[in-house]
């Protein structure tokens, strides 16, 4: 054999044991499953309605999901041993998640996140807005999404299993204008992939920013905290707060601060830190802006969790996400299977946009037009890391 071919050869050969340690480090559910969805019943609301739980199951993955609050109870992926878990937090009856309201699982709208003193300015006109955390508005009001019956319509192909929530939010609803008519879809598809698109149309020019209020812990294990999570977030800036945790128009940098997760870093490690804004929101509870505008679909975070080797990667067409590490979790919260929660016991990543910006001059407010469809994307991605 020629030099030239021996060089070419040691040339090749770390490359493919590159591609071979590549493919065992990372790897996509390779499940078989034919999509199929189920549905059972799952209780009565206290207002005599019948609440229905549909099983979506593909390639990997099993959502479980109700028609009140658009609600996941339960998402189970596999670990790196192919042994699965529900890798959400919830509880076990209809009723909990009737009268204890902590949005586990839950769609939220009609705007997430905070608006200041509940006034929202729609072009000239200034709106005033149910205050259900006073003064403040939270998360859509009293009787958000997360609050109100959804009607579902299931979905199977080849590929993917879906299940499409409708719900028409009436004219002045919290206070909000406009008769709106709003469309989420989970769609469980190949590889690993939760697909939740959201649909609307308004009558009267109108906000919204829906999102979806999952709480995360990788470890499949129900009194693991998660602050052994590695956490990455493709974010310069967080919103600052006030002592209300209200913004207050600023942005501050998170390079070399506890909020900087620009490489993968424990939750536990930055927590440690010492910083004014962990103070105010007893931990993470701050949006992270990743793009200056909605639009493109774009990678927002990471999470990873090093014994199962479950990992789960954020995209959205969202300007950034709200990271919540669950701060306001204690004993008295009683979780699936009779398990008293903590505090840190979960990590939200609610996609949206900017909070409070309809009641900031200085921040962005995306408003719905009539004739116009609102239109989002946010994509939760699982993968095995060995």
């Amino acid at each position: 054999m020629s030099l030239i071919n021996c060089s070419i050869m040691l040339l090749v050969l770390p490359l493919v044991l590159v591609a071979n340690v590549s493919a065992q480090v990372e790897s996509h559910y390779q499940s078989k499953t034919t999509p199929k969805i189920t549905v059972r019943e799952y209780g009565q609301l206290s207002t005599g309605e019948q609440v229905d739980q549909y099983t979506l199951t593909a390639h990997g993955i099993t959502l479980k999901t109700i028609n009140y609050g658009g609600i996941i109870t339960h998402l189970e992926v596999p670990d790196k041993n192919g042994i699965y878990a529900d890798v959400v937090l919830g509880y076990d009856t209809l009723t909990d998640y009737e009268h204890k309201n902590r949005y586990f699982g839950a769609l939220v709208g009609r705007y997430a996140n905070r608006i200041a003193q509940g006034k929202a300015k729609i072009g000239q006109q200034l709106f005033q807005l149910e205050q259900n955390r006073p003064p403040h508005q939270l998360h859509g009001g009293s009787k958000g999404f997360d609050k109100v019956y959804w009607q579902a319509e299931t979905e199977v192909s080849q590929t993917a299993a879906k299940i499409h929530y409708t719900y028409t939010s009436p004219d002045g609803a919290a206070g909000y204008p406009g008769q709106l008519k709003v469309k989420v879809s989970y769609i469980v598809r190949a590889g690993g992939k939760l697909e939740i698109q959201y649909r609307a149309n308004t009558n009267k020019v109108t906000i919204f920013n829906p999102t979806q209020h999952s709480y995360f812990n990788l470890s499949g294990q129900d009194n693991k905290q998660v602050l052994d999570h590695e956490l990455t977030i493709y974010s310069q800036e967080i919103v600052e707060l006030d002592n209300q945790s209200i913004p207050t128009g600023n942005f501050i940098p998170v390079n070399t601060t506890a909020f900087d997760f620009s490489q993968p870093t424990k939750i536990a490690s930055n927590l440690a830190k010492t910083h004014p804004q962990l103070t105010i929101g007893k931990g993470y509870d701050h949006y992270y802006v990743v793009q200056k505008s909605r639009g493109e679909l774009t990678n927002i975070a990471q999470l990873f969790e090093a014994n199962s080797g479950r990992k789960l990667t954020i995209s959205s067409t969202e300007s950034g996400a709200q990271i919540y590490s669950a701060n306001y979790l204690n004993e008295t919260v009683i979780g699936k299977r009779g398990v008293a929660y903590q505090k840190y016991q979960g990590i939200c990543i609610e996609t949206g946009q900017l909070p409070n910006a309809p009641a900031m001059s200085t921040f962005p407010t995306y408003l719905l037009k009539p004739n116009q469809e609102y239109l989002s994307t946010t994509i939760f991605d699982f993968t095995i890391k060995r």
